[in-house]
C-alpha cells in the first residue's frame, strides 16, 4: 500500500494526493465501456465533449480565449517576419514547442471529429462551442482559469492536464469489452493509443517543469489546488460518461481513497512518471 506520509519531496506528495482521483477517471471509463449504458446518444456526448476539451484546453492552454487555432496563429505571427529577411530576436525554441503542442492537440481533435462522423455519418458535429455544454465541464474551466492567475495555481493547472490520461488508459483496460468486429470500437481503441503516446510526453514535460526548489508552504498550496482541480475534473468526467459513478461513491472515494486501487493504477499505467519522480522503488 502507498503511505503518503513517507514521501517527503513536494512533487511526490502532489502526485500521490491527487492520484486516487485520477484512478477514478480510469474506473469511469472501465465501467462505461463494459456496461450496457453505451448508446448513440452517450457515445456522441463523450466524444463531442472530448472534442471541445481538445480544442479549447478547458483552461489548460492559457487565458480564456486560447484555443488550438489561436496557438497556431501565435506561431505564424512569430515566424512570418522571417519570410521578409528578418532575424528572430529571440530563441525560437518556445515557438516550435508551442507548435508541436498545438499540432498534437489538433490531431486529437481531428481524430475525435472523425470518430464522431463514424458514429453518426448523417449528423456532423455541431460547433465547438455547442459541444462544451456540460455543467461540470464549465465549472472545471472556471476553476482552472481562476487559478491560472496565481503563479502556484498555474503550476497546479499545468499538472492537472495529466489526469486526463485516466480516460485513455481506461479505454485500454476495457479492450476485452470492445467489439473488434465493430469499426467504431476499433477506432476508439486507435484514438486512445495515439492519444496516450502524445499525452504521456505532455505529462512528463509538465512534471519536469514543476520540479524545482520550492518551500514546503508552496508545495502544500500546489498540492491542495491540484487536488481541488482533480476533484472537479472527476465530476466532469462522470457527467461526460453518463454518471457511471454515484455521488456517494465519489464522496467516499474523495474522503477515504482506495489506495490499493490507486497503487494498481499508478504502477500499471504511470510507472514512467513514478520512476521520474523517484517513486519507482516505493510503489508496487
Amino acid at each position: 500500500m502507498l503511505d503518503l506520509k513517507d514521501h517527503g519531496p513536494g512533487i511526490q506528495r502532489t502526485l500521490l494526493r491527487s492520484a486516487p482521483l485520477w484512478a477514478l477517471e480510469h474506473e469511469i471509463a472501465v465501467r462505461y465501456f463494459g456496461s450496457e449504458r453505451r448508446s448513440l446518444e452517450t457515445e456522441k456526448r463523450w466524444v463531442g465533449h472530448q472534442m471541445f476539451k481538445e480544442w479549447t484546453g478547458s483552461g489548460v492552454y492559457g487565458p480564456r480565449a486560447t484555443t488550438v487555432a489561436t496557438m497556431i496563429q501565435e506561431v505564424a505571427a512569430e515566424v512570418a517576419p522571417l519570410d521578409a529577411d528578418a532575424v528572430a530576436p529571440n530563441p525560437l525554441r518556445s515557438t516550435y514547442i508551442k507548435l508541436a503542442f498545438a499540432s498534437d492537440e489538433l490531431r486529437h481533435y481531428a481524430q475525435l471529429h472523425d470518430l464522431y462522423l463514424l458514429l453518426d455519418p448523417a449528423s456532423p458535429p455541431p460547433s465547438i462551442a455547442a459541444l462544451g455544454g456540460l455543467v461540470q465541464g464549465r465549472a472545471l474551466t472556471e476553476i482552472r482559469l481562476k487559478w491560472r492567475e496565481d503563479p502556484l495555481g498555474e503550476v497546479a493547472v499545468d499538472l492537472s492536464e495529466g489526469r486526463g490520461l485516466g480516460l485513455y488508459f481506461g479505454i485500454r483496460s476495457s479492450a476485452p469489452h470492445l467489439d473488434k468486429s465493430n469499426e467504431v470500437d476499433r477506432e476508439i481503441e486507435r484514438v486512445a493509443e495515439r492519444t496516450i503516446e502524445d499525452e504521456t510526453r505532455h505529462l512528463m514535460g509538465r512534471f519536469r517543469s514543476a520540479m524545482q526548489e520550492r518551500s514546503e508552504t508552496d508545495w502544500t498550496r500546489i498540492e491542495g489546488l491540484l487536488k481541488e482541480i482533480s476533484h472537479q475534473a472527476l465530476l466532469e468526467r462522470n457527467e461526460q460518461f453518463d454518471f457511471v459513478l454515484s455521488d456517494a461513491e465519489i464522496a467516499v472515494a474523495s474522503a477515504n481513497p482506495d489506495m490499493a486501487s490507486t497503487e494498481r493504477f499508478l504502477t500499471r499505467h504511470l510507472g514512467f512518471l513514478l520512476n521520474e519522480l523517484g517513486l519507482g522503488t516505493h510503489v508496487g
